[in-house]
């Protein structure tokens, strides 16, 4: 009996979901030359599925993730998925007004199970993008008030 081989087209094809892409401050607002939090909310990802009347399941595990910040500037690939406030392990500073597209690439790693079996490594890697999150940065002045 021959058993099928699980590749990274198939792994594609199950569908993984994107990373959900955390900014602080939430609202996307951000004032120059101040830290944006950037944080990637990931979680290992598990399909069944039937191949040639096998019954695989499919294990996928986020690896890396890249930030791109719609500036030019990029973060990663870091193995750190940043965190909320305090954290801010995983940071970006605009330093130019405008709006900016935020997009967040997940690299997962993949292994497989047919039919009970040990699981086997995928060959490769699968990045899947999140939607883009706009962040608008803005000029500010400072004003001492008693």
């Amino acid at each position: 009996m021959v058993l099928p081989t699980i590749t990274v087209a198939d792994v594609r094809r199950v569908g993984l979901p994107p990373s959900t892409a955390g900014l602080q401050p939430a609202d996307g607002d951000v004032v120059l030359n101040v830290p944006v939090n950037v944080y990637a909310q990931a979680a290992p990802v598990t399909r069944d599925v039937h191949v040639l009347g096998f019954p695989v399941t499919i294990r996928a595990t986020p690896e890396t993730f890249t930030w791109t910040f719609g500036d030019g500037a990029t973060l990663g690939p870091t193995t750190d998925p940043g965190a909320a406030y305090p954290a801010m392990t995983t940071t970006h500073t605009y330093t130019r007004p405008g709006t900016y597209p935020v997009t967040l690439t997940t690299t997962y790693s993949a292994e497989y199970a047919i039919a009970g079996l040990p699981f086997q490594p995928v060959d490769g890697t699968v990045d899947i993008s999140s939607p883009a999150v706009p962040v608008t940065a803005h000029a500010g002045t400072t004003v001492l008030t008693r």
